[in-house]
């Protein structure tokens, strides 16, 4: 069977199958120390463009706008609440084999509701996080042989959770996630029960001739065995308001590897808090199929909102 091409919509070829293409790679529970409670959210536009014999094709969107609240509470304790895109679903592609010719289409995927705690304790931060996962998801799958069509409609429903915990310090961070389960409801009365992955990172900070470095390693843990257990890394660089990062994250599907270069540039906002630009280009490949990914992604941070100003 041959991919002839694809109109990728904030979507991934790649993610046809599993739970989609995940997101929450690299992530971990930590958030920044401040005496200020403080609200970000973010845009993240996306661009996908295929690369199959020398033809390109792709679609500009935009995911929707993920929010952030950290608020420091008394004796070193905080609390943290947000949203998150969990795994994506959404597809469209068009595939040919002989007379037979088939386009299927996905929408949706999986978000993320989280709450969490943090405790600092000198020179550590301890935090721990709960999510509810929840989402939508449906396929259109239409097949074709010369004036013949027979088309399939697949709709699903998710519940789920999932829980993180982390420990960091200003020279290494250590985290992981654990007892994440999502139920895929399909029919009235036909659900999966589906394991998601347990997930450990560990994280080093060196300076190197006086240049901050982060070096975080990663490994999920699936127990299905129709999907692999990845190892990943990233590097990054920041300084002065001003970050590089490389990464090599092979997915949970078999043979899909991904390499990813970001550049973040900071710019503190007096008396309101500041904005960071990130531009992020990847690259997927499978099977001679290589995909890039474009995602430019504005992030605002807003400081005091929910806090007394000192006079």
């Amino acid at each position: 069977m041959v991919i002839l091409l694809a109109f990728l919509i904030n979507a991934s070829i790649f993610s046809v199958g599993g739970v989609g293409e995940d997101l929450s790679v690299f992530r971990n529970p930590f958030v920044q120390r401040s005496s200020l409670a403080r609200l970000g959210f973010s845009i993240n536009p996306d661009y996908m463009l295929l690369n199959d014999s020398g033809e390109f094709r792709g679609v500009f969107w935009t995911n929707p706008i993920n929010m952030s609240l950290a608020v420091p509470l008394v004796h070193g304790f905080g609390i943290m609440i947000g949203n998150l895109e969990r795994f994506n679903q959404c597809f469209d592609v068009y595939l040919e084999d002989s007379s037979l010719q088939i386009h299927a289409v996905g929408e949706g995927g999986i978000e993320e509701i989280y709450a969490g705690l943090s405790k600092r304790l000198g020179p550590f931060d301890l935090a721990t996080t709960g999510s509810f996962l929840f989402g939508n998801s449906w396929e259109i799958w239409t097949h074709s042989i010369g004036a013949y069509s027979l088309v399939d409609t697949f709709s699903y429903r998710y519940r789920g959770r999932i829980f993180s915990f982390g420990l960091r310090h200003d020279l290494f961070s250590i985290a992981g996630e654990a007892f994440g389960q999502v139920r895929m409801i399909y029919l009235p009365e036909d659900t999966t029960m589906i394991d998601l992955p347990e997930r450990l990172s560990v994280g080093v900070y060196p300076r190197i001739a006086g240049w901050p470095f982060s070096i975080v390693y990663e490994h999920s843990f699936w127990n299905d065995d129709a999907f692999d257990s990845p190892h990943r890394f990233k590097i990054s660089l920041d300084r002065r308001n001003l970050g590089f990062t490389y990464y090599f994250n092979p997915w949970y599907f078999n043979d899909v590897t991904e390499h990813g270069f970001a550049v973040q540039i900071g710019m503190p906002l007096r008396r309101v808090g500041s904005v960071s630009l990130m531009m992020e280009i990847a690259m997927r490949s499978r099977d001679g199929f290589r995909e890039f990914s474009i995602k430019p992604n504005i992030t605002f941070v807003l400081n005091e909102l929910f806090a007394l100003r000192r006079k």
